[in-house]
């Protein structure tokens, strides 16, 4: 249902855009179709993408224009179909040059967490991770860098070595092969039954790999996207099988994952075991029940249905996400800085500086009076044993490794 709603708001907001843009363009009289108008195109080319690509970290839209050239591409059809409409407003205009783009290809993360950066160099910014065994759509590649998109729509470069670009039928039958998630915190698979002999890898939770057969003598031999084999506990070893017939998970379950991370260093950009920013943190601990959230904050407050706030925090319930930042002013929305998790009576547990847990509650002595203070909303992610609007279960999702 969530997602037929979704595609539903996506096809109004489509006709709604197209319908303001026909509207200008019908709004000009003939004797203005003779030359472009540089600022009308800025301003068009703006609107276009301010309805289509609002978001910049999870669809592609770049333009320039130069005299009566426009020059850029996108991944949106939708956004595509809008800028060529602008020559029935400019009929000199040249859009040879802007493109609608398509993935180049598809890649495997081949480690155990994948750096995405903002830029094709490793002194960039940290903008996300990827876990081992999820898959990713390439885009674009500077030397040996990829410009990538993440299983939840996040837009970065990663370094070539830490993906594997397979071939179409070794995709098909990586995609269909039997596998199984990495359950311990951080680990290592050996070469041998060995544990003392060498490492093919460390690993982190949440990790995919394939299952090469039942577990012998207390090991499971695995294999990585590139084909390298080596061999894990059989106890470290959850069938994925399991996983998907685990259903949606209840509080218990996503208060145990969360408070596994205790105490785990805050990392920028980070949505692994090896380090977590604020969202990253609560990402993690949903996709380690199964459950998919944005990449962000700022997205994160677009999903789940929305918990009234009063001094007492009495609506809350243990397990609401809360949100930190700045309230509306004006036309303005919430900016949004921080997320974290309700515990119950005013307490969360959050990723700051490192994961640990605070009160909202004045009288107690973990008291966070910067976090009551910029306290601005509250979301419910699970709503009568369902996820609510934005939350996606993972299960049998092929860029997740099922």
């Amino acid at each position: 249902m969530i997602i037929s709603e979704n595609s539903s708001l996506n096809s109004a907001k489509s006709i709604l855009a197209l319908a303001g843009i026909c509207c200008f363009i019908l709004s000009c009289n003939s004797s203005d179709n003779s030359s472009t108008s540089g600022d009308s195109l800025t301003v068009l080319m703006d609107s276009i993408k301010q309805i289509y690509v609002p978001d910049r970290r999870v669809e592609i839209f770049d333009f320039e224009i130069q005299s009566n050239r426009i020059t850029g591409r996108t991944s949106l059809s939708e956004a595509y179909e809008s800028v060529k409409m602008l020559q029935n407003r400019f009929k000199d205009l040249n859009l040879d040059s802007f493109h609608l783009i398509h993935p180049l290809d598809i890649a495997l993360v081949n480690v155990s967490v994948g750096n995405i950066r903002s830029d094709p160099r490793h002194s960039a910014e940290l903008s996300t991770q990827v876990l081992l065994g999820h898959q990713l759509k390439i885009w674009d590649r500077r030397s040996n860098w990829y410009y990538v998109q993440t299983p939840d729509d996040y837009l970065g470069w990663i370094d070539g070595g830490g993906i594997f670009i397979p071939s179409e039928s070794d995709l098909t039958l990586y995609q269909e092969s039997e596998k199984i998630m990495y359950q311990p915190d951080f680990g290592f698979c050996f070469e041998t039954f060995d544990f003392n002999g060498p490492v093919v890898s460390d690993l982190v939770a949440g990790n995919i790999l394939i299952n090469l057969g039942s577990p012998q003598g207390g090991y499971v031999e695995v294999q990585f996207p590139d084909g390298r084999r080596g061999y894990i506990r059989a106890s470290e070893a959850r069938p994925l099988e399991q996983f998907i017939q685990a259903g949606i998970p209840d509080w218990q379950d996503i208060k145990t994952t969360a408070f596994k991370f205790m105490g785990r260093p805050y990392l920028w950009g980070g949505t692994s075991g090896k380090g977590v920013d604020c969202s990253g943190f609560t990402k993690m601990v949903y996709y380690l029940n199964g459950l998919e959230l944005p990449r962000d904050a700022s997205q994160q407050i677009r999903c789940g249905v929305d918990v009234p706030l009063d001094d007492e925090l009495s609506a809350l319930e243990p397990g609401d996400l809360l949100f930190f930042g700045y309230k509306p002013e004006g036309s303005t929305t919430h900016r949004i800085t921080h997320v974290g998790i309700h515990l119950g009576n005013g307490r969360m547990i959050h990723s700051s500086q490192r994961v640990q847990v605070e009160s909202l509650q004045p009288d107690d002595p973990d008291f966070s009076r910067n976090r009551r203070e910029t306290l601005v909303a509250a979301k419910r992610m699970i709503v009568d044993g369902s996820p609510a609007q934005g939350v996606n279960p993972i299960i049998h999702d092929p860029v997740y490794g099922f």
